[in-house]
Parts: C-alpha cells; structure tokens; sequence
C-alpha cells in the first residue's frame, strides 16, 4: 500500500553511483553499479549476476566454477551488441572474443584467458587500458575474490545517509521517519544508528524495546551474520527493523570490518536502508561511503554545505543564500504532533499528520518499487 501519493512538486527520485573507492578495498576493486531498489518480494533478479563474453568451453566452465565459489550467478552471452549497456555487473572477456571489446561501448571489465594463450591476452590488454586480466587457472583464487567482493557490496537494497552539520536537528527523527515511510510504502525498512554519540533511538520511539538483537549483541559476535539471519534478528516496531544501541553512552565505537559486514548484510537483506550517520565528518566515513548511494546532510540555515544534497531542518526556508551549490531537497520543519509524539515515547504516531506525510514525501527520499511485472 502506498502510504502517500507524491505531489505535482516533488522530484523524481534520483540515481547515484553506489561504489566508492577507499584504501579498504582489495587492489582491484569490482565496478559499481547503480541498480534500482527491488520490491519487497525478491526474484533471482536480485541474484548477483556476472556475464562470460565467449565461445570457449574451457574458459567458460572455469569462470562459471569460479563464479559458483563466489555465490554469483553466471550468464553466457556469444554475441556483444546483446550485453546489458546498464553495468548490471561484472563483464568478462573470453581471450577468443576479447579483440571485439576494443571498439565497443559495452563494459569491459575482466580479459580472461588460459595459460597456453597468456600472451594474446596481455597483448590485448594493452590496448584496453581499464581492463583487468585473469589468467587462469593461476590468477583463480584473485578472481573469486573479486567477484565475491562485488556480490557482497551489490546488495539490492537502497542505502541513505543522514549526516547532520549542528546538533539538535532532529537527525535521528528523520532518519526513524524515513525508515518507517519506506515500511508503509510497502519496502523492507531498517533504521542502522551509526551516530557515534548516539544516546540510542528506543525512547524516541517506544517505551518497551522490542526483542531482537542490538549494537552491544552485534559486536559481541563479531557481526558475523547472513543478510536472512539479520534480517529476523533485528527487533522491528510496526514492521520497520531498527538497530540501535540499548543504553546511553558518550561515544561508541566499532570496527570498521564489524560496520563493512553489517552494512553488507543489510543492504542484501532490506529494500531501503537509512542510516543515522550523526554529526559529520563521521570517523568511519571511508567504510560507510562504500555502501551508500545517497548523502544528505541536515542542516539548519546557518549551516549549509557548500555542496550536497541537504534537508533544512526545523526551519522552513533559508535565512540568506548560502555559499556554494548545495541542492536544497527541501525542509523539514518542527511539528507540534512529533514533539508530542517523542514526549510519549510513539514517534511513529505523527503520521497520523497528513502534513507530516506530505512534507516526507516531497523530499524525495523514498525510493518506488519495481514494477511487478506478471
């Protein structure tokens, strides 16, 4: 069920690249890929998918047994002008089909090639730049771990980041907000608090902790959890999957290999994911960045970014004009019915506001399902 109808002014929802490079990652990091959030009901769609550019049958079994080891779904494909132009995943290139790759916009991604015809894939890959090289079956272990890398971080689910420039403006509210829209809207929310000042979200939004697991659990077992196992694990209020911490502290810290595997798990097992990054810059922000496809600070208008998406908070227009190009999403002004709300412990009570709602929906933050198609 559609929890509201956009407005004639909202913006259409907009597409940003997913995968950032940092010192974290392997030396040859998997290509990004922007993918569109996936409805609630998953299909092999949401498999990880690799492609094989080749008509050699050795080359061909070794990456598809490669790609088994990956947890990756490998596709065959003999004719380049077929290839997906929306960088669905990694493309590979049969040494026997890769001169074709030198003219042609289609990705490009892996030459792969056997020993015995080692020096024709070199020779090819001087001429494509970008391209990676797999030899096999010496280069075998470099190539699972690439492809195993990319499923990991191609998880289908739509990751927000909100980052606030001040304290006291209501990130945490938003954030608890925007999760619980995507639920009404029919997605499979979660709420991750990553603010490492957090002083946890439960009394924002009930009195009793529902049960399920916690940040203080979380790096107890070191993280080690399937996308399924997390998703069943983590307590939800009205259907929306929150992640916080159970008792108050001043500073909380994690690791980062403990929020790369959260972040992982999360964004395989939720359709939109908001994370409550606290005030920047967040000191994780490197491993953070590699899981986000959008950044929104929230701000107040006397501390607008010069550049980025932000949301101004309690307020409903700018005081002056700020420096720089920041892309204004809109405001998100205090309302009575929250303060209300929070002081009972029900935040997810103001949506009874159609106000509330309206200004939800005309930020644009929530993506739409896929299309069911029969």
């Amino acid at each position: 069920m559609k929890w509201l109808s956009e407005s004639s002014s909202a913006k259409p929802l907009k597409d940003t690249q997913r995968f950032v490079m940092t010192e974290l990652d392997f030396a040859q990091a998997p290509p990004n890929s922007t993918r569109r959030p996936a409805a609630a009901d998953h299909t092999a769609e949401d498999e990880p998918i690799c492609t094989i550019v080749s008509n050699d049958a050795r080359i061909i079994e070794r990456c598809a047994v490669i790609a088994v080891g990956a947890a990756v779904r490998i596709n065959k494909c003999t004719d380049p002008q077929l290839l997906p132009a929306d960088g669905s995943g990694p493309v590979l290139w049969g040494s026997d089909m890769a001169a074709l790759a030198e003219n042609t916009s289609r990705p490009v991604d892996v030459l792969v090639g056997l020993e015995d015809g080692e020096a024709i894939v070199w020779s090819l890959a001087s001429r494509i730049p970008k391209a990676r090289v797999a030899v096999l079956p010496s280069a075998s272990q470099w190539l699972g771990e690439y492809l195993g890398l990319w499923a990991m971080r191609a998880g289908h689910g739509h990751t927000l980041a909100l980052h606030s420039t001040a304290g006291g403006l209501g990130t945490t509210t938003l954030a608890l907000l925007l999760a619980h829209a995507g639920t009404l809207s029919g997605l499979r929310s979660a709420m991750i608090d990553l603010d490492p000042h957090s002083q946890g979200a439960w009394p924002l939004v009930c009195t009793q902790p529902p049960t399920g697991i916690g940040w203080e659990e979380l790096r107890q077992s070191g993280g080690a959890l399937a996308a399924h196992q997390l998703a069943e694990t983590l307590p939800k209020l009205r259907d929306t999957a929150i992640l916080t911490w159970s008792q108050a502290s001043r500073t909380h810290e994690l690791e980062d290999q403990l929020v790369i595997r959260l972040l992982a798990a999360a964004r395989q097992g939720f359709d939109l994911v908001v994370v409550d990054a606290g005030r920047a810059p967040h000191p994780q922000r490197l491993a953070l960045n590699q899981f986000i496809d959008r950044n929104i600070a929230t701000v107040s208008s006397l501390t607008v970014p010069a550049s980025g998406e932000v949301v101004l908070c309690g307020e409903q227009k700018l005081r002056s004009t700020p420096a720089g190009f920041p892309q204004i999403l809109g405001a998100f002004p205090d309302f009575p019915r929250i303060s209300k709300a929070i002081e009972r412990g029900q935040l997810y009570d103001s949506f009874k506001s159609r106000a509330l709602r309206q200004h939800l929906s005309n930020l644009c933050l929530i993506p739409q399902m896929k299309e069911q198609h029969p």
